[in-house]
C-alpha cells in the first residue's frame, strides 16, 4: 500500500482531507482487488515461464526376472535388466517454447498494465463526475432559493394588485420544478460518491464526511500535441497494442514449434543387462515415425491463430488512429462549447450588475433581480454542463493515447510498475 502511495507522491490517506483525483487514485491501487488479480495473472503466467525451461527428467527402469526350477550349467536364476532412457529435444523445440512462454508473460503484464491504468482512468471520471454533481448540486440549492424567494413576492404582489395571479401561479410552479431538480441534483451526488465508492474501495459515507474538492473543473494541466504526433505515439506506447504485440510473438513461436515438431524427439536408452551370469551393456534409440501425418493439422490451426493475431493488432491500430482523431475533434469542439458557455455567463453576470445598481437607485424592484440572477445562475449551469463535455473529451483523448492530461499523472509506464516492480528490466530484456 505504501508503494502505491509513493508511486503518485501520497504520504497517507487522511480521512479528514478532501480527496481529489491523485488521492482516489491512490486509494483504489491501495485498496481495490483489481491490482492483486492482475498480479496473480502475472504471476501465472510468470510460473508458465518457470515450466517451459524445465527440462524433462530422464526415466529409469529396473526389470529383474528369476527363473522357476532347475538352471542347468550352475548358471545363475536370475535375469536383470537395468535401461535409462534420456528424453533429447531436437531442432530448438525447447527455446521455442521458452520464447513462446516468455511473450506470453509480456502479453500478461502489458495486460495487466492496460487494467491498472483502466482503473486510474474510471477512478478520474468518477472523481470529476462528483465534483460536478457537487457543483451542480450547489446550483440546483440557488435555484429552489430563488424561484421560492420569487413566487413568495410575486404572490403577495398579487394579493396586492401589482401582478396578475397568473404570474404567480407560474412562478410557484417553477418554484416546485425548481425543488424537483434539486432532488434530482441529489439522487445524482449520491450515484456519484457510490460509483467513486466502487472504484476506489473506500466507503461511500467517508466520501461522504470529505470536503468537496474542484481540481477537474479548471482548465487542463498540459497541452496535447499534434493529430499526427498524438498517433504516433499512441501506436508505439498504447498498452493494449503492445499486449497484442506481445501475443503475436507467443502465437508466432508457437506456429514454429509446431513446424519444428516434424522433426521426431529422440529418445536414449543406454542399459544394462545381467543374463543368467552374462553381463552386456545395451544402447536404444528411439523416435517416432512420421507415417501417417507430418503435424499438418496443429501447424495449419497455429497459423490461423497468428493470422488471427495479426488481423487483431491491424484492427486496433485503426481503431487507435479513429479514437484519437475522434477525441482530438471532441476536444476543439468542447473547449469552443465551454469558451461561448464562459462568455453567455459573464455577460449574464454583467447583466445581473447592473439590475442591482439600477435597484439600488430605485429604478426596479427586487424581483426584476432575481429574474436576472436565475439568468445568470442558467448561464453558469450551461457553462457546467460545457465543462463537464470538456473533462469527458480529455478523458477520451486520455484513454486513446495512454498519457495524462490532468492530474493524476499516473502514465502506461506506472501502471506498468504497479502491476510488476522489476518492468523496467523486463522491457530491457
Amino acid at each position: 500500500m505504501r508503494a502505491n502511495l509513493a508511486a503518485l507522491g501520497v504520504t497517507s490517506l487522511d480521512v479528514a482531507a478532501p480527496l481529489n483525483s491523485t488521492e482516489a487514485l491512490a486509494a483504489a491501487l491501495a485498496f481495490s482487488p483489481e491490482l492483486e488479480l492482475q498480479r496473480a495473472q502475472l504471476a501465472l503466467a510468470r510460473a508458465d515461464v518457470m515450466k517451459a525451461k524445465q527440462r524433462p527428467n530422464p526415466v529409469l527402469s529396473l526389470s529383474p526376472e528369476h527363473v522357476l526350477g532347475a538352471v542347468e550349467g550352475g548358471l545363475s536364476p536370475w535375469v536383470v535388466a537395468l535401461s535409462l532412457v534420456w528424453p533429447v529435444r531436437t531442432a530448438g523445440k525447447r527455446e521455442l517454447e521458452i520464447e513462446q512462454a516468455l511473450a506470453t508473460s509480456d502479453a500478461a503484464l502489458l495486460d495487466g498494465a492496460g487494467a491498472v491504468w483502466a482503473l486510474r482512468t474510471t477512478v478520474r471520471d468518477a472523481t470529476c463526475a462528483l465534483q460536478i454533481a457537487n457543483a451542480r448540486q450547489s446550483l440546483a440549492r440557488e435555484e429552489a432559493d430563488l424561484r421560492a424567494d420569487l413566487a413568495q413576492r410575486l404572490d403577495k404582489q398579487a394579493d396586492a394588485g401589482v401582478v396578475s395571479r397568473y404570474d404567480a401561479m407560474r412562478a410557484q410552479l417553477e418554484r416546485d420544478q425548481a425543488l424537483q431538480r434539486l432532488r434530482q441534483s441529489e439522487s445524482a451526488l449520491s450515484t456519484a460518491r457510490h460509483d467513486l465508492a466502487d472504484a476506489t474501495g473506500l466507503p461511500a459515507a467517508e466520501i461522504a464526511r470529505r470536503p468537496a474538492v474542484t481540481d477537474c473543473l479548471p482548465a487542463m494541466a498540459r497541452e496535447p500535441e499534434a493529430l499526427a504526433d498524438l498517433e504516433t505515439r499512441a501506436i508505439a506506447s498504447r498498452l493494449d497494442l503492445r499486449a497484442r504485440l506481445a501475443e503475436y510473438r507467443a502465437v508466432d513461436a508457437a506456429w514454429r514449434t509446431e513446424v519444428k515438431r516434424r522433426i521426431p524427439d529422440l529418445n536414449l536408452g543406454p542399459g544394462y543387462t545381467y543374463d543368467h551370469g552374462e553381463r552386456r551393456i545395451t544402447f536404444t534409440l528411439s523416435a517416432e515415425l512420421p507415417l501417417f501425418n507430418h503435424n499438418d493439422a496443429a501447424i495449419a490451426r497455429a497459423a490461423a491463430d497468428r493470422d488471427r493475431a495479426i488481423a487483431e493488432v491491424d484492427r486496433l491500430q485503426w481503431t487507435v488512429r479513429s479514437g484519437v482523431e475522434r477525441a482530438v475533434d471532441q476536444l476543439a469542439l468542447g473547449r469552443q462549447q465551454l469558451a461561448d458557455s464562459q462568455r453567455v455567463a459573464q455577460e449574464a453576470q454583467d447583466l445581473l450588475t447592473r439590475d442591482r445598481e439600477r435597484q439600488a437607485s430605485g429604478e426596479i424592484d427586487q424581483p426584476t433581480v432575481i429574474a436576472s440572477q436565475l439568468i445568470s445562475l442558467s448561464a453558469r449551469i450551461d457553462a457546467l454542463d460545457a465543462t463537464r463535455a470538456l473533462l469527458d473529451a480529455v478523458s477520451a483523448l486520455e484513454s486513446a493515447v495512454q498519457s495524462p492530461l490532468m492530474p493524476p499523472f499516473f502514465d502506461a509506464e506506472a501502471a506498468t510498475r504497479q502491476v510488476s516492480p522489476e518492468a523496467p528490466e523486463e522491457s530491457a530484456r
